[in-house]
C-alpha cells in the first residue's frame, strides 16, 4: 500500500495496518539513520506525510523533520519499541518510541486498556520481552509476556526490554506526573505528553476485556499475537 495515494481514499485503519505491516520497521531505520533521537512520528492519513519528532528534553525549539512515505528506509531491521498510540485532532496516527523515555505514565480510569494494546503492537517483535506485576495486561504462560512480582515498588508497572538498555517503565496512574504521560479520558480520547511536545488526540487505541481474553488465549496458544487483530 502507498500511504497518501490519490488512487482511493486511505483510511485510518489502512494506515495503521501498513504500520504494522512494513512502516514502523521503516521508521525505526530512520531514528537508526539520523543524528538525533526521536522520540515520536506523525504520519498524516490523508497524504501519507511523516513528521519525525525530536526528543526535546523539556526544551523547545527541536524543528520537526518531514519526510514522504515512500522516501523512508526500506523495512530491513525489527520496529524496536515503536508503538502505535491513536489518532490526532488532525488526522494523524501517532507512533510513539518507548525507548525514547526511562519512565511514562498512563493515566485513565483503567490503564491497562492502553497498555494491552501497546503490548500487543511489542510483542509482534521478536526481541521484546514484557513484564508487568498486572493481572490485566498479563497473558497466560507466555514467557514474553509475564506476570511477576516487581521489587521497588508499590505502582502497577509494565517493564518492557528488548536487550537495549535502558528498559523502559510504564507506570499506571502515577502518582507524581512526569514529562512523559499519555492521559485517556472516558470517551477514547486523550493527550500525549512526551517533554515540551504535546498532541490531542480523537482516539486512543485501547483493547478492551472480551476481545482481549480471546487475543491472550491465542498468544498463550500460538505464542505471538495475532497481527490481524492489532
Amino acid at each position: 500500500m502507498t500511504v497518501g495515494s490519490e488512487l482511493a481514499e486511505v483510511t485510518v485503519a489502512d494506515t495503521v495496518r501498513w504500520l504494522h505491516e512494513e512502516g514502523l520497521v521503516r521508521l525505526a531505520a530512520v531514528a537508526d539513520q539520523a543524528l538525533r533521537n526521536f522520540c515520536a512520528f506523525t504520519v498524516d492519513v490523508r497524504t501519507g506525510r511523516v513528521g519525525a519528532h525530536p526528543e526535546t528534553g523539556g526544551e523547545e525549539g527541536a524543528e520537526v523533520t518531514s519526510l514522504a512515505a515512500d522516501d523512508l528506509p526500506h523495512p530491513v531491521g525489527s520496529a524496536q519499541r515503536l508503538v502505535v498510540v491513536g489518532v490526532t485532532v488532525a488526522e494523524e496516527v501517532l507512533v510513539v518510541d518507548l525507548a525514547a523515555t526511562l519512565a511514562l505514565s498512563i493515566n485513565a480510569d483503567r490503564p491497562a486498556l492502553a497498555a494491552r494494546s501497546w503490548v500487543l503492537q511489542l510483542m509482534l517483535n521478536p526481541e521484546v520481552t514484557v513484564t508487568t506485576n498486572s493481572a490485566e495486561v498479563a497473558a497466560g504462560d507466555s514467557p514474553r509476556l509475564r506476570q511477576s512480582f516487581i521489587p521497588g515498588s508499590g505502582a502497577t508497572l509494565v517493564n518492557i526490554d528488548d536487550d537495549r538498555p535502558p528498559l523502559t517503565a510504564i507506570t499506571f496512574n502515577a502518582a507524581d506526573d512526569g514529562p512523559d504521560h499519555l492521559d485517556v479520558e472516558p470517551d477514547g480520547t486523550g493527550e500525549m505528553y512526551l517533554g515540551s511536545r504535546f498532541w490531542r488526540l480523537r482516539h486512543v487505541l485501547c483493547v478492551a476485556d472480551e476481545p482481549w481474553a480471546e487475543l491472550a488465549r491465542r498468544l498463550d496458544s500460538a505464542g505471538e499475537p495475532p497481527e490481524e487483530e492489532l
